[in-house]
């Protein structure tokens, strides 16, 4: 219903005013009444009347003082002023400051009707526009997305050159550093976190995750986007206040929590900036189709493995007890479909986690053979030879 506030000095007025015409029927709402222009203005900021009948003469300040005070108050507000004769002039000036039409005293019910009828036409019509208005902002808004999106695929399925891509950037407002990374996640709607099954829609599942994973990277300098195989890519720009590595664990963690499924992810700095986005996305997406071709039980082994293999005790039956499954079948899967025993496993997802610390000059080795799990620097030294085929101090000085 439209609200209508009343206010006028008189008690015999305001009393006319409230029972002239059958309110209810006109889809108004008498909400309230003011005896002066101090308890209207206070009104006004705490009901926000659709309708105002305002009468010239009130104590404090007169309607017309109410009006200047409340111009912006009474933006989308009717004004409707109630005038004697001999106040004409002052009608004339409310005219200017806006106000819809004025009604001279005594008020005539006919007149008022017709005033009221224009007031409702006006303000239905308002309200049409704008909501009008708000479904074409709004396809604006989607379209320019699905255009935006429409670029970015062509960009990283390597559809257009170089200069095309800076052209777009420019065009979107998307603004990307130099230094780039991507991060590429699937959300695997058959495969749930753990406690209650929670079953999802596939778009309403992508359209979800999209939102939640735009609003983790919201403070940085990233874009988001979904491919055509429902996976979401994030393209950011990495900076040395950023913590880069932990950026895919905050997203996959929030999404896991979030919506209960699990989330396969890889992340990867790209190599020579716009142009080496493509190879990059190519890259990631086939190491996620090998993540996606695994059971649940070693999706769920590995995610473990990865988040704790700084933890220098973590063993088979640890991460077997964290998927609920025995030591034993869990070996034979790591086996089967990884083709390492768990002890291989454990020890690569080590060693490749040492070769990125020592990208650090300032971390010595026997702080990076900590951080990855080993109590000895010397067990660590000696392993890592045995991967990569060079010792630690000669592998960095040959990363220099």
């Amino acid at each position: 219903m439209w609200k209508l506030l009343i206010a006028d000095d008189e008690p015999k007025i305001r009393r006319g005013l409230k029972k002239v015409l059958p309110w209810e029927e006109l889809n108004i709402q008498v909400v309230g009444e003011a005896e002066d222009g101090r308890q209207a203005l206070d009104l006004i900021n705490h009901l926000k009347p659709d309708i105002l009948f305002v009468d010239i003469n009130m104590p404090f300040f007169n309607g017309l003082d109410l009006l200047e005070k409340m111009k912006q108050a009474l933006e989308r507000c009717v004004v409707i002023v109630i005038t004697g004769h001999d106040e004409f002039a002052y009608a004339q000036q409310a005219l200017k400051l806006k106000v819809f039409d004025y009604i001279l005293k005594p008020v005539v019910r006919n007149k008022l009707e017709s005033v009221v009828a224009r007031a409702i036409e006006t303000l239905e019509n308002t309200r049409q526009y704008e909501e009008h208005h708000k479904w074409v902002d709004y396809q604006l808004k989607s379209n320019s997305i699905l255009i935006r999106d429409k670029f970015l695929v062509k960009w990283i399925d390597h559809l257009m050159g170089e200069d095309e891509v800076r052209k777009n950037l420019d065009f979107f407002g998307l603004q990307l550093g130099p230094t780039l990374g991507i991060v590429l996640l699937k959300v695997m709607s058959h495969l749930d976190t753990g406690g209650t099954h929670r079953a999802w829609d596939r778009e309403l599942l992508e359209f979800a995750a999209r939102n939640v994973t735009e609003d983790v990277v919201r403070s940085e300098s990233a874009v988001v986007l979904n491919d055509a195989k429902g996976q979401i890519i994030v393209l950011v720009t990495i900076t040395e206040a950023m913590d880069w590595l932990a950026l895919g664990d905050k997203i996959q963690q929030r999404l896991e929590t979030i919506l209960e499924k699990v989330v396969l992810l890889d992340q990867s700095a790209v190599d020579d900036g716009i142009a080496g986005v493509p190879a990059a996305y190519r890259r990631l997406g086939d190491e996620l189709t090998t993540k996606g071709s695994l059971s649940p039980v070693v999706v769920l082994a590995k995610r473990f493995i990865d988040r704790n293999y700084h933890q220098p005790e973590l063993s088979l039956s640890e991460v077997a007890n964290g998927v609920q499954v025995s030591p034993a079948y869990l070996s034979k899967q790591l086996k089967r479909e990884l083709g390492l025993s768990f002890i291989d496993y454990l020890t690569k997802v080590r060693i490749e986690k040492a070769i990125q610390l020592m990208n650090d000059p300032a971390a010595k080795v026997y702080e990076i053979a900590e951080m990855v799990g080993y109590s000895s620097q010397h067990y660590f030294s000696n392993t890592f030879k045995r991967i990569t085929g060079t010792a630690p101090l000669i592998y960095r000085k040959g990363q220099r």
